[in-house]
């Protein structure tokens, strides 16, 4: 059952993600403004032009932000079943056993 104190915590986690998304949107202002790209909007650049060094930082980059991501996903759906499932409890979906559904 969804209770009020649950409620509170995935509020302060949707605001830990706000802040999260506005940190990023102000570094990726930064760079832009630093390549000399407009604010927003696609990159105006040829792809053959990025150096082979370039290219490897950005592809090692982007792997570690899927694993942030991923790690960062499971651990609020964690946090989420934790508060959401009482403990000793079967989730909602979840096998029972001995049970029999009629």
């Amino acid at each position: 059952m969804f209770s009020e104190a649950d409620s509170k915590r995935q509020d302060a986690a949707f605001e830990q993600l706000k802040e999260e998304f506005s940190r990023l949107e102000q570094q990726e202002k930064a760079l832009r403004k630093a390549l000399g790209q407009p604010e927003e909007g696609t990159l105006d650049f040829d792809p053959n032009d990025v150096p082979a060094e370039v290219k490897k930082m950005c592809e090692e980059a982007q792997a570690r932000a899927k694993r942030e991501g991923a790690a960062r996903a499971a651990q609020f759906e964690s946090e989420f079943q934790t508060a959401a499932t009482p403990t000793g409890a079967a989730r909602p979906g979840g096998r029972r056993q001995g049970i029999m559904r009629i």
